[in-house]
Protein backbone atom coordinates (compact mmCIF):
# COMPACT_ATOMS: atom_id res chain seq x y z
CA UNK A 1 0.00 0.00 0.00
CA UNK A 2 2.75 2.90 0.71
CA UNK A 3 4.61 0.91 -2.37
CA UNK A 4 1.50 2.87 -4.22
CA UNK A 5 1.41 6.29 -2.29
CA UNK A 6 1.50 9.31 -4.78
CA UNK A 7 1.84 7.46 -7.80
CA UNK A 8 -2.18 7.83 -9.38
CA UNK A 9 -2.02 4.49 -9.57
CA UNK A 10 -5.72 3.44 -8.32
CA UNK A 11 -6.02 0.30 -6.69
CA UNK A 12 -8.63 -2.08 -5.72
CA UNK A 13 -8.41 -3.99 -2.32
CA UNK A 14 -8.72 -7.30 -1.84
CA UNK A 15 -10.42 -8.91 1.53
CA UNK A 16 -9.74 -12.57 1.53
CA UNK A 17 -12.75 -15.08 1.69
CA UNK A 18 -11.37 -16.15 5.13
CA UNK A 19 -12.20 -12.95 6.77
CA UNK A 20 -15.90 -13.08 5.82
CA UNK A 21 -17.29 -14.63 9.06
CA UNK A 22 -15.63 -12.42 11.48
CA UNK A 23 -16.59 -9.15 9.40
CA UNK A 24 -20.04 -10.58 9.14
CA UNK A 25 -20.65 -10.76 12.81
CA UNK A 26 -18.36 -8.11 13.89
CA UNK A 27 -18.79 -4.35 12.80
CA UNK A 28 -16.41 -3.71 15.02
CA UNK A 29 -13.64 -5.70 13.53
CA UNK A 30 -14.68 -4.58 10.19
CA UNK A 31 -14.18 -1.05 11.73
CA UNK A 32 -10.87 -1.93 12.91
CA UNK A 33 -10.18 -3.77 9.45
CA UNK A 34 -11.18 -0.09 7.76
CA UNK A 35 -9.00 1.94 10.12
CA UNK A 36 -5.74 -0.31 9.91
CA UNK A 37 -6.00 -1.20 6.28
CA UNK A 38 -7.82 1.69 4.70
CA UNK A 39 -7.60 4.54 6.40
CA UNK A 40 -3.99 4.67 7.40
CA UNK A 41 -3.05 4.86 3.43
CA UNK A 42 -5.51 7.63 1.92
CA UNK A 43 -5.41 9.56 0.68
CA UNK A 44 -1.84 9.10 -0.26
CA UNK A 45 -2.93 5.31 -2.21
CA UNK A 46 -5.39 5.84 -4.06
CA UNK A 47 -8.53 3.42 -3.37
CA UNK A 48 -11.41 3.15 -5.54
CA UNK A 49 -12.84 0.01 -4.14
CA UNK A 50 -12.79 -2.78 -1.99
CA UNK A 51 -13.10 -6.24 -3.16
CA UNK A 52 -14.60 -8.62 -0.04
CA UNK A 53 -13.84 -12.48 -0.84
CA UNK A 54 -13.47 -14.01 -4.47
CA UNK A 55 -16.06 -15.76 -6.42
CA UNK A 56 -17.81 -16.94 -3.10
CA UNK A 57 -21.14 -18.29 -4.13
CA UNK A 58 -19.60 -20.71 -6.06
CA UNK A 59 -16.37 -21.63 -3.77
CA UNK A 60 -17.42 -21.39 -0.77
CA UNK A 61 -20.69 -21.70 -0.58
CA UNK A 62 -21.12 -21.93 2.98
CA UNK A 63 -20.59 -18.45 3.46
CA UNK A 64 -22.96 -17.26 0.84
CA UNK A 65 -25.48 -15.81 3.40
CA UNK A 66 -22.72 -14.37 5.45
CA UNK A 67 -21.27 -12.16 2.51
CA UNK A 68 -23.63 -9.45 2.16
CA UNK A 69 -23.97 -8.44 5.97
CA UNK A 70 -19.76 -8.49 5.73
CA UNK A 71 -20.28 -6.09 2.77
CA UNK A 72 -22.77 -3.98 5.10
CA UNK A 73 -20.47 -3.38 7.95
CA UNK A 74 -17.26 -2.46 5.55
CA UNK A 75 -19.25 -0.07 3.85
CA UNK A 76 -20.76 0.93 7.30
CA UNK A 77 -16.89 2.01 8.66
CA UNK A 78 -16.25 3.69 5.51
CA UNK A 79 -19.26 5.78 6.15
CA UNK A 80 -18.15 6.41 9.75
CA UNK A 81 -14.62 7.10 8.49
CA UNK A 82 -16.36 9.47 5.85
CA UNK A 83 -14.35 7.42 3.14
CA UNK A 84 -17.80 5.53 1.81
CA UNK A 85 -16.72 7.17 -1.72
CA UNK A 86 -14.91 3.52 -2.00
CA UNK A 87 -17.40 1.03 -2.97
CA UNK A 88 -17.44 -2.24 -1.63
CA UNK A 89 -18.31 -5.45 -4.33
CA UNK A 90 -17.73 -8.88 -4.07
CA UNK A 91 -16.06 -10.59 -7.62
CA UNK A 92 -17.95 -13.31 -9.30
CA UNK A 93 -17.00 -16.13 -12.15
CA UNK A 94 -19.54 -16.67 -14.31
CA UNK A 95 -20.91 -19.75 -12.66
CA UNK A 96 -23.01 -17.91 -11.21
CA UNK A 97 -25.16 -17.83 -14.09
CA UNK A 98 -27.50 -20.56 -14.69
CA UNK A 99 -27.32 -19.47 -18.25
CA UNK A 100 -25.25 -17.26 -20.06
CA UNK A 101 -26.28 -18.05 -24.32
CA UNK A 102 -27.99 -16.38 -25.73
CA UNK A 103 -27.23 -13.51 -23.62
CA UNK A 104 -30.66 -12.30 -23.00
CA UNK A 105 -31.32 -15.58 -21.74
CA UNK A 106 -28.49 -14.69 -19.20
CA UNK A 107 -29.94 -15.92 -15.36
CA UNK A 108 -28.53 -16.17 -12.14
CA UNK A 109 -28.82 -19.86 -10.34
CA UNK A 110 -31.94 -20.39 -8.66
CA UNK A 111 -30.15 -21.90 -5.60
CA UNK A 112 -28.31 -18.31 -4.97
CA UNK A 113 -31.54 -16.42 -5.48
CA UNK A 114 -32.00 -14.87 -2.23
CA UNK A 115 -28.27 -14.32 -2.26
CA UNK A 116 -27.89 -12.55 -5.19
CA UNK A 117 -31.27 -10.41 -4.85
CA UNK A 118 -29.46 -9.20 -1.36
CA UNK A 119 -26.17 -8.50 -3.21
CA UNK A 120 -27.82 -6.67 -5.95
CA UNK A 121 -30.05 -4.52 -3.38
CA UNK A 122 -26.79 -3.55 -1.52
CA UNK A 123 -24.75 -2.90 -4.77
CA UNK A 124 -28.04 -0.51 -5.83
CA UNK A 125 -28.10 1.44 -2.50
CA UNK A 126 -24.28 2.18 -2.41
CA UNK A 127 -23.89 2.67 -6.25
CA UNK A 128 -21.20 0.33 -6.47
CA UNK A 129 -20.50 -2.55 -9.51
CA UNK A 130 -20.92 -6.10 -9.62
CA UNK A 131 -17.55 -7.35 -9.76
CA UNK A 132 -17.42 -10.31 -12.45
CA UNK A 133 -14.21 -12.85 -13.24
CA UNK A 134 -15.07 -13.06 -17.23
CA UNK A 135 -12.56 -15.62 -19.23
CA UNK A 136 -13.45 -16.15 -22.73
CA UNK A 137 -10.90 -18.46 -23.25
CA UNK A 138 -12.75 -20.53 -20.96
CA UNK A 139 -15.56 -20.82 -23.20
CA UNK A 140 -13.44 -21.17 -26.13
CA UNK A 141 -11.67 -23.90 -24.57
CA UNK A 142 -14.78 -26.25 -23.34
CA UNK A 143 -16.53 -25.86 -26.46
CA UNK A 144 -14.23 -25.08 -29.50
CA UNK A 145 -16.02 -26.79 -32.30
CA UNK A 146 -19.28 -23.98 -31.26
CA UNK A 147 -17.12 -21.00 -30.19
CA UNK A 148 -14.37 -19.39 -32.83
CA UNK A 149 -11.32 -18.85 -31.56
CA UNK A 150 -11.11 -15.50 -33.31
CA UNK A 151 -14.54 -14.80 -31.98
CA UNK A 152 -12.89 -14.81 -28.00
CA UNK A 153 -9.99 -12.98 -29.39
CA UNK A 154 -11.92 -9.62 -30.28
CA UNK A 155 -10.76 -10.83 -33.74
CA UNK A 156 -12.37 -10.46 -37.35
CA UNK A 157 -15.53 -12.95 -37.33
CA UNK A 158 -18.67 -13.60 -38.76
CA UNK A 159 -20.39 -13.19 -34.98
CA UNK A 160 -23.48 -14.07 -33.64
CA UNK A 161 -26.77 -13.17 -33.48
CA UNK A 162 -29.08 -13.42 -30.33
CA UNK A 163 -32.41 -15.13 -31.63
CA UNK A 164 -34.14 -13.32 -29.11
CA UNK A 165 -33.25 -9.85 -29.44
CA UNK A 166 -31.51 -9.68 -33.06
CA UNK A 167 -28.22 -8.50 -31.44
CA UNK A 168 -25.69 -9.17 -33.06
CA UNK A 169 -22.56 -10.07 -30.86
CA UNK A 170 -18.45 -10.21 -32.55
CA UNK A 171 -16.80 -11.19 -29.76
CA UNK A 172 -17.35 -13.41 -27.06
CA UNK A 173 -16.86 -10.81 -23.88
CA UNK A 174 -19.97 -8.65 -25.46
CA UNK A 175 -22.20 -11.70 -25.05
CA UNK A 176 -20.83 -12.32 -21.73
CA UNK A 177 -21.22 -8.95 -19.97
CA UNK A 178 -24.88 -8.89 -21.49
CA UNK A 179 -25.86 -12.05 -20.44
CA UNK A 180 -25.06 -10.62 -16.72
CA UNK A 181 -26.78 -7.50 -17.66
CA UNK A 182 -29.94 -9.16 -18.87
CA UNK A 183 -29.30 -11.60 -15.52
CA UNK A 184 -29.66 -8.30 -13.28
CA UNK A 185 -32.49 -7.10 -15.46
CA UNK A 186 -34.43 -10.15 -14.61
CA UNK A 187 -34.80 -8.98 -10.79
CA UNK A 188 -35.07 -5.29 -11.65
CA UNK A 189 -31.85 -3.87 -11.66
CA UNK A 190 -31.27 -2.03 -14.93
CA UNK A 191 -28.28 0.81 -13.55
CA UNK A 192 -25.68 -1.32 -11.43
CA UNK A 193 -22.48 -1.21 -13.68
CA UNK A 194 -20.13 -4.36 -14.42
CA UNK A 195 -16.48 -3.98 -13.20
CA UNK A 196 -14.45 -7.39 -15.05
CA UNK A 197 -12.18 -7.67 -12.39
CA UNK A 198 -10.08 -10.29 -13.60
CA UNK A 199 -9.80 -11.17 -17.18
CA UNK A 200 -6.60 -12.11 -19.65
CA UNK A 201 -5.34 -15.59 -21.61
CA UNK A 202 -3.08 -17.84 -20.87
CA UNK A 203 0.46 -18.17 -22.64
CA UNK A 204 1.19 -21.65 -22.26
CA UNK A 205 -0.45 -24.52 -20.83
CA UNK A 206 -0.34 -28.51 -20.98
CA UNK A 207 0.56 -30.11 -24.38
CA UNK A 208 -3.13 -31.15 -24.63
CA UNK A 209 -4.74 -27.64 -23.99
CA UNK A 210 -5.63 -25.85 -27.41
CA UNK A 211 -4.59 -22.12 -28.63
CA UNK A 212 -2.70 -21.61 -24.91
CA UNK A 213 0.62 -19.31 -26.57
CA UNK A 214 1.96 -15.88 -26.18
CA UNK A 215 0.90 -14.59 -29.06
CA UNK A 216 -2.86 -15.10 -28.59
CA UNK A 217 -2.41 -13.88 -25.15
CA UNK A 218 -0.71 -10.75 -26.21
CA UNK A 219 -3.80 -10.41 -28.97
CA UNK A 220 -6.38 -10.94 -26.31
CA UNK A 221 -5.16 -8.46 -23.93
CA UNK A 222 -3.58 -5.81 -26.70
CA UNK A 223 -7.60 -5.94 -28.19
CA UNK A 224 -9.03 -6.10 -24.64
CA UNK A 225 -7.10 -2.34 -24.11
CA UNK A 226 -8.71 -1.35 -27.22
CA UNK A 227 -12.20 -2.63 -26.14
CA UNK A 228 -12.25 -1.05 -23.20
CA UNK A 229 -10.76 2.64 -24.24
CA UNK A 230 -12.92 2.63 -27.09
CA UNK A 231 -16.38 2.90 -24.98
CA UNK A 232 -18.58 1.20 -27.17
CA UNK A 233 -20.05 -0.16 -25.06
CA UNK A 234 -22.21 -3.98 -25.52
CA UNK A 235 -24.83 -4.53 -27.95
CA UNK A 236 -27.57 -4.31 -25.35
CA UNK A 237 -25.72 -1.29 -23.62
CA UNK A 238 -23.90 0.66 -26.20
CA UNK A 239 -22.19 3.52 -24.89
CA UNK A 240 -21.62 2.10 -21.39
CA UNK A 241 -18.07 2.09 -20.16
CA UNK A 242 -16.50 -0.79 -18.21
CA UNK A 243 -13.19 -1.13 -16.93
CA UNK A 244 -11.15 -4.04 -16.78
CA UNK A 245 -8.44 -5.63 -14.63
CA UNK A 246 -6.04 -8.11 -16.64
CA UNK A 247 -5.11 -11.40 -14.47
CA UNK A 248 -2.37 -11.29 -14.17
CA UNK A 249 0.48 -9.14 -13.70
CA UNK A 250 3.05 -12.79 -12.72
CA UNK A 251 2.77 -16.23 -14.14
CA UNK A 252 1.94 -18.91 -10.79
CA UNK A 253 4.43 -21.28 -11.29
CA UNK A 254 3.50 -22.64 -7.93
CA UNK A 255 -0.01 -22.82 -8.64
CA UNK A 256 -1.90 -26.14 -9.09
CA UNK A 257 -4.52 -27.84 -11.65
CA UNK A 258 -3.92 -27.30 -15.11
CA UNK A 259 -0.95 -26.09 -17.18
CA UNK A 260 -2.43 -23.15 -17.93
CA UNK A 261 -3.60 -21.85 -14.25
CA UNK A 262 0.24 -20.89 -14.44
CA UNK A 263 0.53 -18.96 -17.24
CA UNK A 264 -1.76 -15.75 -17.15
CA UNK A 265 0.60 -13.18 -16.47
CA UNK A 266 2.90 -10.59 -18.23
CA UNK A 267 6.07 -11.52 -16.11
CA UNK A 268 7.54 -14.80 -15.52
CA UNK A 269 8.49 -15.50 -11.79
CA UNK A 270 11.84 -14.45 -12.38
CA UNK A 271 10.48 -11.07 -13.55
CA UNK A 272 11.38 -11.34 -17.06
CA UNK A 273 8.68 -10.46 -19.87
CA UNK A 274 6.39 -13.05 -21.27
CA UNK A 275 5.17 -10.79 -23.80
CA UNK A 276 5.00 -6.86 -23.97
CA UNK A 277 1.67 -5.41 -23.37
CA UNK A 278 2.94 -1.85 -22.72
CA UNK A 279 4.42 -2.06 -19.00
CA UNK A 280 7.67 -1.83 -20.70
CA UNK A 281 7.65 0.91 -22.04
CA UNK A 282 11.21 1.64 -23.60
CA UNK A 283 10.93 -1.28 -25.93
CA UNK A 284 7.00 -0.58 -26.46
CA UNK A 285 6.54 0.71 -30.19
CA UNK A 286 5.03 3.77 -30.66
CA UNK A 287 0.98 3.72 -30.61
CA UNK A 288 0.86 3.91 -34.58
CA UNK A 289 3.00 1.16 -34.64
CA UNK A 290 1.67 -1.93 -36.10
CA UNK A 291 0.40 -4.71 -33.57
CA UNK A 292 2.73 -7.73 -33.89
CA UNK A 293 0.40 -9.98 -34.85
CA UNK A 294 -2.29 -10.93 -38.04
CA UNK A 295 -5.77 -12.49 -38.26
CA UNK A 296 -6.69 -14.97 -38.72
CA UNK A 297 -5.02 -16.61 -35.78
CA UNK A 298 -4.53 -20.26 -35.90
CA UNK A 299 -3.36 -22.76 -32.39
CA UNK A 300 -0.29 -22.33 -31.94
CA UNK A 301 1.74 -25.41 -29.51
CA UNK A 302 2.09 -24.03 -25.84
CA UNK A 303 5.57 -22.60 -25.26
CA UNK A 304 6.77 -25.32 -21.83
CA UNK A 305 7.91 -22.50 -19.86
CA UNK A 306 10.30 -23.78 -16.88
CA UNK A 307 10.08 -21.27 -14.38
CA UNK A 308 13.35 -20.32 -12.19
CA UNK A 309 13.23 -21.01 -8.72
CA UNK A 310 13.81 -17.66 -6.99
CA UNK A 311 16.52 -17.11 -5.37
CA UNK A 312 16.21 -17.22 -1.64
CA UNK A 313 18.51 -16.43 1.94
CA UNK A 314 19.91 -19.24 3.17
CA UNK A 315 17.15 -20.77 5.98
CA UNK A 316 17.51 -19.93 9.16
CA UNK A 317 15.88 -22.82 11.11
CA UNK A 318 18.45 -25.73 10.64
CA UNK A 319 16.82 -28.85 12.84
CA UNK A 320 15.52 -31.42 10.20
CA UNK A 321 11.84 -30.86 9.28
CA UNK A 322 9.97 -31.97 5.57
CA UNK A 323 10.93 -29.80 2.86
CA UNK A 324 8.85 -26.90 2.28
CA UNK A 325 8.36 -23.74 0.69
CA UNK A 326 8.41 -20.36 2.25
CA UNK A 327 4.88 -19.77 4.39
CA UNK A 328 3.01 -17.30 2.67
CA UNK A 329 2.78 -14.32 5.08
CA UNK A 330 -0.80 -12.06 5.55
CA UNK A 331 -0.28 -8.52 3.92
CA UNK A 332 0.78 -5.85 6.19
CA UNK A 333 -1.37 -3.86 7.18
CA UNK A 334 -2.53 -7.21 8.39
CA UNK A 335 -5.75 -8.95 7.27
CA UNK A 336 -8.01 -10.21 9.63
CA UNK A 337 -8.75 -13.87 10.37
CA UNK A 338 -11.53 -15.73 9.61
CA UNK A 339 -12.87 -15.96 12.92
CA UNK A 340 -12.27 -14.73 16.30
CA UNK A 341 -9.36 -16.33 17.81
CA UNK A 342 -9.07 -19.58 19.71
CA UNK A 343 -7.33 -19.11 23.43
CA UNK A 344 -6.75 -21.99 24.94
CA UNK A 345 -7.79 -22.73 28.37
CA UNK A 346 -6.48 -21.03 31.02
CA UNK A 347 -3.81 -23.40 33.15
CA UNK A 348 -2.00 -20.43 35.48
CA UNK A 349 -2.89 -17.22 36.21
CA UNK A 350 -1.10 -13.64 34.30
CA UNK A 351 -3.43 -11.24 33.11
CA UNK A 352 -3.07 -9.29 30.55
CA UNK A 353 -0.08 -11.66 28.81
CA UNK A 354 -0.83 -13.50 26.18
CA UNK A 355 1.54 -15.89 23.86
CA UNK A 356 1.09 -17.53 20.23
CA UNK A 357 1.54 -21.56 20.31
CA UNK A 358 1.39 -24.07 17.68
CA UNK A 359 -2.22 -25.42 17.52
CA UNK A 360 -1.71 -29.46 18.36
CA UNK A 361 -2.68 -31.73 15.76
CA UNK A 362 -1.83 -29.15 13.19
CA UNK A 363 -0.14 -31.02 10.44
CA UNK A 364 3.54 -31.00 10.34
CA UNK A 365 4.56 -30.08 6.87
CA UNK A 366 2.07 -27.22 7.33
CA UNK A 367 3.65 -26.34 10.71
CA UNK A 368 7.06 -26.46 9.23
CA UNK A 369 5.93 -24.13 6.39
CA UNK A 370 4.84 -21.50 9.35
CA UNK A 371 7.68 -22.32 10.94
CA UNK A 372 10.58 -21.34 7.96
CA UNK A 373 8.57 -18.28 7.58
CA UNK A 374 8.51 -17.35 10.81
CA UNK A 375 12.28 -18.25 11.54
CA UNK A 376 12.64 -16.28 8.10
CA UNK A 377 10.61 -13.75 5.94
CA UNK A 378 8.97 -12.86 9.37
CA UNK A 379 11.96 -12.05 11.35
CA UNK A 380 11.83 -13.73 14.37
CA UNK A 381 14.93 -14.42 16.27
CA UNK A 382 15.26 -18.20 16.43
CA UNK A 383 17.97 -18.43 17.72
CA UNK A 384 17.16 -20.30 20.74
CA UNK A 385 15.59 -23.13 19.44
CA UNK A 386 19.32 -23.66 17.17
CA UNK A 387 20.98 -26.64 18.58
CA UNK A 388 22.64 -25.63 21.90
CA UNK A 389 20.00 -23.19 22.36
CA UNK A 390 18.11 -23.23 25.33
CA UNK A 391 14.60 -23.78 23.61
CA UNK A 392 16.67 -26.80 21.38
CA UNK A 393 14.40 -29.64 23.48
CA UNK A 394 12.45 -31.21 22.97
CA UNK A 395 13.76 -31.16 19.03
CA UNK A 396 10.26 -31.19 17.22
CA UNK A 397 8.59 -29.13 14.69
CA UNK A 398 5.96 -28.45 17.24
CA UNK A 399 7.69 -27.05 20.18
CA UNK A 400 10.36 -25.29 17.84
CA UNK A 401 7.19 -23.80 16.06
CA UNK A 402 5.62 -22.82 19.22
CA UNK A 403 8.79 -20.55 20.19
CA UNK A 404 8.77 -19.07 16.92
CA UNK A 405 5.32 -18.44 16.53
CA UNK A 406 5.45 -16.41 19.38
CA UNK A 407 8.70 -14.72 18.80
CA UNK A 408 7.20 -13.16 15.90
CA UNK A 409 3.56 -12.70 17.69
CA UNK A 410 5.63 -9.97 20.51
CA UNK A 411 7.93 -9.00 17.77
CA UNK A 412 4.34 -7.44 15.61
CA UNK A 413 2.64 -6.37 18.04
CA UNK A 414 0.20 -9.23 19.69
CA UNK A 415 -2.57 -8.57 17.50
CA UNK A 416 -4.53 -11.83 17.06
CA UNK A 417 -3.76 -11.63 12.98
CA UNK A 418 -0.15 -12.04 13.98
CA UNK A 419 -1.36 -15.49 15.68
CA UNK A 420 -2.65 -17.21 12.04
CA UNK A 421 0.05 -18.84 10.51
CA UNK A 422 -2.47 -20.56 7.62
CA UNK A 423 -4.43 -22.00 10.59
CA UNK A 424 -1.94 -23.81 12.52
CA UNK A 425 -1.07 -21.63 15.58
CA UNK A 426 -3.67 -20.90 18.60
CA UNK A 427 -3.22 -17.69 20.94
CA UNK A 428 -2.94 -19.23 24.90
CA UNK A 429 -2.44 -17.07 28.39
CA UNK A 430 -0.63 -20.18 29.75
CA UNK A 431 2.84 -19.17 30.02
CA UNK A 432 4.19 -22.14 27.72
CA UNK A 433 7.85 -21.52 29.08
CA UNK A 434 9.15 -24.53 30.16
CA UNK A 435 12.60 -25.49 31.95
CA UNK A 436 15.56 -22.78 31.11
CA UNK A 437 13.27 -21.55 28.11
CA UNK A 438 11.88 -18.60 28.19
CA UNK A 439 9.04 -17.64 26.11
CA UNK A 440 8.98 -13.52 26.01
Amino acid sequence: MEAFANTNIKLVVGIGTESIPLLASSSTAAQAWVQSNIAAYVPGTQITALAVGNEVFTTSPQMASQLVPAMVNIHTALVNLKLDYIKVSTPHNLQVLQKSFPPSSGAFRANITNEVKSLLAFLSATSSPIMVNFYPYFAYRDDPKNVSLNYSLFQPNTGVTDVNTGLHYNNMLDAQLDSVYSAMERFGYHNIPVLISETGWPSSGDPTEIAVSATNAQIYNQNLIKYVTSNKGTPLRPSTSVDAYIFALFNENMKPGPGSERFFGLFNPDKSIVYNLGIVTNTYPPISATPPYTSPISPTPPVVYPPPQPSLPPPVYSPPVPPANIYPTPPTPPVLTPSPPYYAPVQSGNPGKTWCVAKPGSGESEVANALNFACGEGGADCGEIQAGGACYSPNTVLSHASFAFNTYYQKMGRNYWNCYFGGTSVITITDPSYSGCRFH
